[in-house]
């Protein structure tokens, strides 16, 4: 099967990292010029029509009205191994991360096969929603977004998002392996890439996509001001500077707390001191009587 040593070559090659590391001509042809080309900040073409698990005609800007980030995965539903791996994968990871599918972010997947069709849309779907780990309400389904694409408009979302695919002469496809995260308004934020991916970088990237905004704890607050995306590892990685201020302004809050309290302390134990002086340590007795009559 052409497309598992194929495999072999782009997880190492999918990323511009990994790029950097494989000598070109080591490469098969088929994965020729399938270098990933990052378009951070670009949105996906408006007015994009695609097709639904039903069959329906739907626009791509309708999934991005409800203010929520999306994962993007650019795939084909008989692909033999790649892109039902990855979307396991991605599943699996999204199992781990304490944001709901449909809830909080929405995950979106594309066909770039033009001969795809619903039904084959539809089974990946259902795949997804099984594999998914949370209850199966009506808003985790509404949350998993399987479509199929004409191929001038599978073109059109590929090249905006800088996603590289080629047709093999078998029928099959060559492509890159990525997630690509995308913002509320659907500009591209993040590509990670490979088929594997920790849930705190999944996290991370929609922290990220959705500008902090679903940030639900201090946890979560803390967590996206103090790892940064590291290009030369491919991950999200602990920013020591961030670590430093951090600390830095937890010292002193409690440095000015612990002077605040010895401050009230001080004061109390004034008013008491001054309290006590002012009382007559030995009242007079009380007169027993006026006198007799």
């Amino acid at each position: 099967m052409p497309q598992l040593g194929l495999a072999i070559a782009l997880a190492a090659s999918a990323g511009p990292r990994a790029v950097a590391q494989v000598i070109s001509t080591e490469r098969p042809e088929q994965a020729q010029g399938l270098e990933m080309v990052e378009h951070l900040g670009e949105r996906i073409p408006e007015r994009l029509m695609v097709m639904d698990h039903l069959g329906n005609a739907v626009n791509l800007d309708d999934c991005f009205t409800d203010g929520k980030p999306a994962i993007l995965v650019m795939a084909y539903y008989d692909c033999p191994l790649i892109c039902p791996t990855l979307q396991e994968k991605m599943v699996k990871s999204l199992s781990a991360v304490d944001y709901t599918v449909g809830e909080d972010f929405k995950v979106i997947v594309v066909s770039f096969d033009p001969t795809n069709t619903a039904d084959m849309a539809a089974r990946a779907r259902a795949l997804a929603i099984n594999g998914y780990e949370r209850e199966t309400t009506p808003s985790v389904e509404a949350g998993f977004h399987f479509f199929t694409a004409s191929e001038g408009n599978a073109r059109r979302l590929a090249d905006a998002v800088g996603f590289a695919y080629k047709p093999l002469p078998n029928g099959e496809y060559s492509h890159a392996m990525a997630l690509m995260f995308l913002t509320p308004d659907a500009r591209v934020s993040r590509y990670l890439y490979g088929l594997a991916h920790e849930p705190r970088d999944m996290k991370l990237s929609l922290l990220e996509a959705s500008q902090g905004r679903l940030s639900k704890s201090l946890g979560d607050r803390l967590l996206h001001f103090c790892f940064s995306w590291n290009p030369d590892q491919g991950a999200f990685t602990l920013q020591a500077m961030q670590v430093m201020k951090l600390c830095g302004a937890a010292t002193m809050v409690l440095l000015f707390g612990l002077i605040g309290a010895l401050f009230i302390r001080e004061r109390i134990g004034r008013r008491r001191a001054r309290g006590s002086t002012d009382t007559p340590s030995n009242p007079a007795p009380a007169t027993a009587g006026m006198g007799q009559a």
